[in-house]
């Protein structure tokens, strides 16, 4: 584990880094955007979007990701926050929308939507896992960490490549 940073809060909290997650751009199955093997941002301006809410963090990011090809930012159809919701309009309908690419690898088979082939260059952002210091945990907790822990394995660098 390793702290946090200098300030207050790194003197009761550790953090360990699970893994690097990053966002990627999802549509349903049957999308026409699916068939393709290239394609761009650009391209994608003008469609339907599920966007977060202008808020969030992850918000900011799909703006960074749009900025940075020179880009404004797509008008959002709706924001919504659940990932239940958007990935249930995606298989429906001509939505796009963003995710964690690690949200994508553990949902997307049960809604039918998938990854679209583009590389937001927006930069990754660490997953990890907090704990209080000198606190023991329960053995239900400690399961759940060695369980977080081996699920994080499957999201490390060689499981990006596939």
């Amino acid at each position: 584990m390793r702290p946090l940073g200098n300030d207050s809060l790194a003197d009761d909290v550790e953090a360990e880094l699970l893994f690097d997650d990053r966002l990627v751009i999802a549509a349903g199955v049957n999308s026409r955007w699916t068939r393709r093997r290239k394609m761009n941002l650009a391209e994608l301006i003008d469609e339907p979007w599920i966007l977060p809410p202008p808020d969030t963090w992850h918000h900011a990011r799909v703006a960074d990701a749009f900025q940075a090809q020179g880009l404004g930012m797509p008008k959002a159809s709706f924001n919504s926050l659940s990932m239940t919701l958007r990935m249930q309009l995606l298989a429906a309908g001509p939505y796009i929308s963003v995710f964690a690419n690690s949200v994508m690898r553990l949902n997307a088979h049960r809604y039918n939507v998938t990854v679209l082939p583009i590389d937001l260059p927006a930069p990754p952002w660490p997953v990890v896992l907090a704990t209080l210091k000198n606190r023991t945990l329960t053995p239900v907790v400690e399961r759940f960490v060695a369980c977080a822990r081996v699920v994080a394995k499957s999201f490390g660098p060689e499981a990006r490549r596939s």
